[in-house]
């Protein structure tokens, strides 16, 4: 472990002790040896979360809930995408919640290198988790069904369809009212199929929702993954109290107004800037952008 990263990883520590931080969010994708982990660990000497894509990344052994895990989608994002995500996840499962004080520590992927530190006040700094979206998910939405949105949603943003840019949109959760307040554009491809056959957690889907995402309208989703429909065009009865930031369109508008309207999450994918962004209670809690050249090298 290189010099700079040991004294950047001991500086957190000293930093989330010294300002009654919840946790350092540690990026151990930046780290080449898995050796190097548990060392890594022990220099913050705090409650760490890792984040990572890889499925090998395990919480080092003995260091038991001081050490937790949480997995982003293995897709190209700007460092500071990559912290969003991070954090939204971390919300989800419960591990950090509004008004906690996170230590982020990052760097350029299997670089070695730690180079940059971040402290970040859930619900003030950053968009995330302020006022009436305290609950990062809807009711009934599990983590592993908003991971695997995410993953979709940042897939389609960064890659497109068959070299094509695609915008799109899934709303999950509280997906009765979200039904009442929609209409068909076209057939329900998901229509009439077991509800085994049609959960976003199971892989074999995969091509099948992304080719689904040329449709116009949105992607209903159940809390616990199953799809109800697509092609879905979106008619919810309440309006937004405040305007979006300039340059988002019609679709955005729609998926915050949805959430206004019902218990529901909606993310949504830009077909001409391929970012993804994020709607709870009208607001927009995150926007995930595609990197430059798409290699994740910015912040």
């Amino acid at each position: 472990m290189n010099i700079l990263t040991r004294s950047l990883v001991r500086h957190a520590h000293a930093i989330a002790r010294e300002s009654s931080a919840r946790a350092v969010l540690v990026s151990a994708d930046v780290i080449e040896e898995e050796q190097d982990l548990p060392a890594l660990i022990e220099d913050v000497a705090f409650r760490v979360i890792l984040v990572t894509r890889r499925d090998q990344v395990q919480v080092p052994e003995g260091w038991g809930d001081c050490c937790q895990v949480v997995r982003v989608p293995d897709v190209a994002m700007t460092r500071a995408g990559q912290v969003k995500v991070a954090i939204l996840v971390a919300a989800a499962e419960g591990l950090i919640a509004q008004g906690d004080r996170v230590v982020c520590v990052t760097g350029l992927d299997r670089s070695g290198t730690i180079d940059t530190m971040m402290v970040l006040d859930l619900g003030q700094e950053i968009e995330m988790f302020g006022g009436s979206t305290a609950e990062p998910l809807p009711s009934g939405v599990t983590p592993a069904v908003f991971q695997r949105l995410l993953t979709l949603a940042s897939e389609l943003g960064l890659e497109g369809r068959e070299g094509r840019p695609v915008g799109t949109l899934f709303v999950v959760g509280d997906s009765d009212n979200v039904q009442a307040q929609s209409r068909q554009l076209v057939m329900n491809p998901f229509r009439g199929y077991p509800e085994d056959e049609r959960n976003v957690l199971d892989p074999r889907l995969e091509e099948t929702i992304k080719e689904f995402s040329a449709i116009d309208g949105a992607f209903i989703v159940r809390g616990d993954g199953v799809l109800l429909s697509a092609g879905r065009y979106l008619v919810p009865v309440a309006k937004l109290d405040e305007p979006l930031p300039q340059g988002l369109g019609t679709r955005h508008e729609a998926a915050a107004a949805v959430t206004v309207a019902t218990d529901a999450l909606a993310l949504c994918v830009s077909q001409s800037t391929g970012t993804v962004s994020i709607f709870r209670r009208g607001k927009l809690i995150a926007d995930i952008q595609k990197p430059r050249g798409g290699s994740g090298d910015g912040l």
